[in-house]
């Protein structure tokens, strides 16, 4: 693995680490064991590769994907059942949402939104984000997305 792609990919998951670790001092014992949660980590993989890969194809071609099943064939990425997927694009950015599946385990996952920007203040630079929702459910975690991503920028 290259070593830029690496260091991304690392930012990538302690921003991920980080955010659940904030959830779990929370005092919120739903999401203390989210961790522990083979479909919760599932989705956090996801997330995290399609955020990475969104990067590195925008650094090839100048645009970001906009389909799930494009991102998914050509990132190799399995996505988790227990979740529905989408994909937002921008010139700007592109978000991928990770939100639980009606079902059985709707009420005990937490949805995600995953953000690759530019920040054309550095150069431009592409940021990678992942924002987790910190109640169970169908909501996606925007606000909390777009406040940090208006920190970074």
């Amino acid at each position: 693995m290259l070593p830029a792609l690496r260091q991304n990919m690392l930012r990538s998951v302690a921003i991920s680490a980080l955010l659940l670790g904030l959830a779990k001092g929370a005092g919120l014992p739903a999401n203390a064991q989210l961790l522990t949660n083979p479909d919760q980590k599932a989705a956090l993989s996801a997330v995290s590769k399609m955020m990475e890969g969104q990067r590195t194809y925008y650094q090839k071609n100048g645009a970001f994907r906009a389909t799930v099943s494009n991102i998914q064939q050509d990132f190799g990425i399995t996505l988790p059942v227990s979740f529905d997927y989408a994909v937002r694009t921008t010139t700007e950015a592109a978000y991928s949402y990770v939100i639980p599946a009606q079902g059985p385990k709707v009420g005990q996952l937490n949805a995600y939104v995953g953000a690759a920007f530019l920040t054309p203040q550095q150069n431009p630079k592409i940021t990678t984000i992942i924002c987790m929702n910190l109640q169970p459910g169908q909501i996606r975690p925007v606000a909390s997305c777009n406040a940090v991503m208006a920190q970074l920028k």
